[in-house]
């Protein structure tokens, strides 16, 4: 009787042991869920980012509508000289006012404030909070490896970036295509979305590896968060009185400048004045993500071995 019971509750094994190549996984879905219980912080950061959205979007609509009245069948015929010479200067105002790839090139530098904010506030608490809970330990315990536990922990911070940075840079492109006279702007200016996909893969890669670094080298949350923002505000005024004093190079020493300078490049405004140039940029944004990488790889190390 204890034979064929033993045979009922242990059942042979038959299935097969591998590794799941998607270890991270568990680390992202669960972060993500107790982040987004913030309701009141996603309400508060990203309602801002929303209005400003819908509010380009109804000026891209506003321009495509004018266009398209003024470049109306049979317009011309019925206006004298006066009114010719007001469309022409309407006309005039609205290519220089209202390019629509300008106008994204703009949107997509305030909206890089958004984006910072929020992936500061939700993303610089993940290593810091896991040493100071010890959950650390119990990761490296399953066992996940250093770069899973990076990519899980990246991917939080990428998702609301991403949010905040690739989401409404793209609608502005589709109501732009839905909204241009049969689908202009898709036919002249298709490369747009690729371009706005890329620039804002950069942006949020840049954003999180920062973030993720102060909060791997604090001790709590609110460390982390002044860490951001003393960095990104601080930078500004001190590489504008080197580049101004000692050499204008050092504008690259701003992380903001250099951004926009890539923004430009990335949608083909390179005339727009900038005092760093591209490689500068380059060099710039390249030495601060391997800084960045460095750390952050440092500390998983020693996470690691304390574990």
């Amino acid at each position: 009787m204890s034979a064929e019971t033993h045979l009922e509750v242990y059942r042979p094994f038959l299935g097969k042991l591998r590794d799941d190549p998607l270890r991270f996984w568990p680390l992202t879905t669960t972060g993500l869920r107790t982040a987004l219980k913030q309701r009141r912080a996603l309400f508060i950061l990203y309602l801002p980012a929303l209005i400003v959205t819908v509010v380009v979007c109804f000026v891209v609509y506003v321009k495509f509508t004018a266009e398209g009245m003024l470049h109306g069948e049979g317009a011309d015929e019925k206006l004298d000289f006066q009114g010719q010479l007001v469309k022409g200067m309407v006309l005039a105002q609205a290519e220089q006012l209202l390019n629509v790839v300008s106008l994204i090139l703009e949107f997509s530098k305030g909206m890089g404030g958004f984006a910072l904010l929020a992936v500061t506030w939700f993303a610089s608490g993940l290593f810091c909070e896991d040493k100071k809970a010890g959950a650390h330990q119990l990761y490296f315990a399953r066992p996940i490896t250093r770069l899973d536990y990076f990519l899980g922990k990246f991917l939080i911070a990428a998702f609301f970036a991403a949010w905040a940075m690739l989401v409404p840079l793209l609608s502005v492109c589709i109501a732009a295509t839905f909204c241009s006279p049969e689908w202009s702007f898709l036919k002249q200016e298709w490369d747009v979305f690729f371009r706005v996909i890329a620039f804002s893969c950069l942006w949020t890669v840049v954003a999180s590896s920062l973030v993720l670094t102060a909060s791997a080298l604090a001790s709590r949350k609110s460390f982390a968060l002044l860490g951001v923002f003393g960095f990104v505000m601080i930078s500004v005024p001190i590489a504008a009185t080197l580049g101004e004093f000692v050499d204008k190079r050092l504008f690259a020493l701003a992380l903001l400048i250099d951004l926009d300078a890539l923004a430009q490049e990335f949608f083909g405004r390179t005339d727009t004045e900038n005092p760093v140039s591209l490689s500068g940029a380059l060099v710039a944004v390249s030495a601060l993500l391997a800084i960045c990488w460095s750390v952050i790889w440092l500390r998983l190390r020693r996470l690691e071995v304390v574990a």
